[in-house]
């Protein structure tokens, strides 16, 4: 008998006693592991457990969107769980930033936003969000725009154009995607600096607006390389200045309007993505890692410059920064301006 025996050999049952504790602990840890296996949530460790939502603001097919498609079909290659792009076009994308605000914060709803997602905030004073309610993930790229006119358009280069619009009484028009767009907010700047007034004429998209700009019923606008360049290289458009600090590599014979009697004038459009605020900061981390191994492969990194895209990869903390900056600069804008929506 177990207990006889340990009275009558203190040694041996002492051994005893710390074996069966051995014993114990490792059948506990095993019990432990063997319930970890059929446990419900999941661990930091095995993310993605299943399938992660990048919500894009806007309808299919424009620069945001096919940003987004690209990350997140190289990202489901990778991972053991799809990345699915979901499309919630409405409002300049606050409705989508609406969803994305009310998400759990858990890495598994995320947003490719534009540099919209700071200016809404500027100014539609209702939203139900703020800038602090979202976690920056990664900063993919960014791209100027061109200032791009009907061929049959007199000026050949912006300080020809300021010079039209300062000597014209009534304006000139100028087309954009809609009120409270990145272009309109940046046109608003180009007004500002170059002490001149366009007359604003708001379209449902950049699409329509340069399809009237080929028909000639506009005269400008303000376009994505990616959008601008095929018609630009067919002479249905031409360019008269990009927006960015340096020339752009595909246009290199077109100066910048920092060159062109605007100094100090930049306006890019970038894209990123975002979190709701609350996501586990090692979840950014890893989300970030792994944006930026897709961003950083030879193949994207092509198809990015293919789209007129400059690579930025940059960290959270970077991407605040940058967040922090535009809004300090575009409230200064709006507030010149006196534009505000509903």
């Amino acid at each position: 008998m177990a207990g006889l025996g340990c009275t009558q050999n203190s040694q041996s049952c002492e051994e005893t006693t710390a074996m069966k504790r051995i014993a114990t602990a490792l059948a506990g840890a095993c019990l432990t592991a063997a319930l970890g296996i059929f446990a419900g949530p999941a661990t930091a460790d095995d993310y993605p457990a299943r399938p992660v939502r990048l919500i894009v603001g806007m309808a299919p097919g424009g620069s945001n969107d096919t940003v987004a498609r690209l990350v997140a079909a190289e990202l489901s290659k990778r991972w053991p769980q799809p990345m699915i792009v979901e499309n919630k076009p409405g409002a300049n994308s606050t409705i989508a930033t609406s969803e994305l605000k009310r998400a759990t914060p858990d890495g598994y709803t995320l947003m490719l936003v534009i540099s919209s997602h700071v200016t809404n905030t500027l100014l539609y004073p209702n939203l139900n969000y703020t800038l602090a309610d979202f976690a920056p993930v990664s900063l993919i790229a960014d791209t100027p725009f061109v200032l791009v006119a009907n061929p049959k358009f007199a000026p050949n280069n912006a300080r020809d154009l300021i010079s039209m619009a300062k000597a014209r009484q009534g304006g000139i028009d100028f087309g954009t995607p809609g009120q409270g767009s990145t272009q309109h907010i940046a046109l608003e700047l180009f007004d500002q600096m170059a002490g001149i007034r366009m007359n604003h004429i708001p379209y449902k998209g950049g699409a329509p607006a340069q399809t009237d700009v080929i028909a000639g019923q506009i005269p400008l606008i303000f376009a994505t390389p990616t959008q601008s360049l095929p018609f630009i290289k067919q002479h249905k458009l031409k360019a008269l200045g990009v927006t960015s600090k340096e020339r752009l590599p595909q246009l290199p014979d077109v100066p910048t309007l920092d060159q062109s009697g605007v100094p100090g004038y930049e306006a890019n459009v970038w894209f990123g993505i975002i979190a709701p605020a609350g996501t586990p900061p090692q979840r950014v981390d890893y989300l970030n890692k792994q944006i930026s191994g897709v961003i950083q492969s030879p193949e994207i990194k092509a198809k990015l410059n293919e789209l007129g895209l400059n690579l930025l990869d940059q960290p959270p903390a970077q991407f605040q920064q940058l967040i922090d900056s535009e809004k300090a600069k575009w409230a200064r804008v709006i507030s010149q301006s006196n534009i505000k929506f509903d």
